[in-house]
């Protein structure tokens, strides 16, 4: 069973942040409450990824550029802007700064659901992303110098023999290494190699 989406509710106005906390727990969200910006910011480095819902008059008290701080530290908090219809032009440029999408005060409770589901499917792209990526620098730095070679060579659509003869080795030692290549990524096929290196942006 998977766990509950953290939400992490960011506003000063006391009932709009209960009721928001009352609404995503019976969805099954796990609500975190913020009063302030400044503690929603302080906790960023130990909060679980999650999605962000930010009153926009909070990022304005401390600056607009508080809110980008935090977004380029934690691309797996991807936050919401709530805003009131006065503030949708400074809400668009804090979309610019790095948020995904602005909720226009006041919004319905299934306006809000929609548009977590859909930053949430969004949420869990950037963490399996940063997954295959993660997983894919691993078993890069697992190589000696020599596999990453030999790895580049038959990824530029060389044989075996053609990468033996480029690098003056015999063809038994360059399918040697291709084994161990292909181990190391726990990979049945050379191409399953490849394709986890190009999947992860390191190409």
């Amino acid at each position: 069973m998977d766990s509950p989406c953290p939400i992490y509710v960011v506003d000063d106005d006391t009932r709009m942040r209960q009721h928001l906390v009352r609404l995503l727990r019976g969805q099954k969200f796990a609500p975190t409450p913020f009063s302030t910006g400044s503690d929603f910011g302080e906790a960023m480095s130990y909060l679980a990824p999650g999605i962000a819902l930010l009153e926009l008059r909070l990022i304005e008290m401390n600056g607009v550029p508080t809110i980008a701080d935090p977004l380029s530290r934690r691309q797996d908090i991807p936050v919401i802007v709530m805003a009131a219809n006065g503030d949708i032009p400074t809400a668009v440029k804090v979309i610019k700064r790095g948020a995904v999408d602005f909720l226009e005060k006041p919004f319905t409770d299934h306006h809000l659901l929609k548009m977590l589901a859909s930053t949430q499917t969004l949420h869990q792209g950037r963490i399996e992303a940063q997954e295959r990526k993660d997983r894919a620098e691993v078993h890069l730095h697992s190589l000696t110098t020599r596999e990453l070679d030999i790895m580049r060579a038959l990824g530029s659509h060389r044989n075996n023999r053609m990468v033996a003869e480029e690098f003056n080795l015999s063809l038994r030692t360059v399918e040697m290494h291709r084994a161990r290549i292909m181990k190391k990524f726990g990979a049945k096929r050379f191409d399953d190699v490849l394709r986890e290196i190009s999947e992860a942006g390191l190409e």
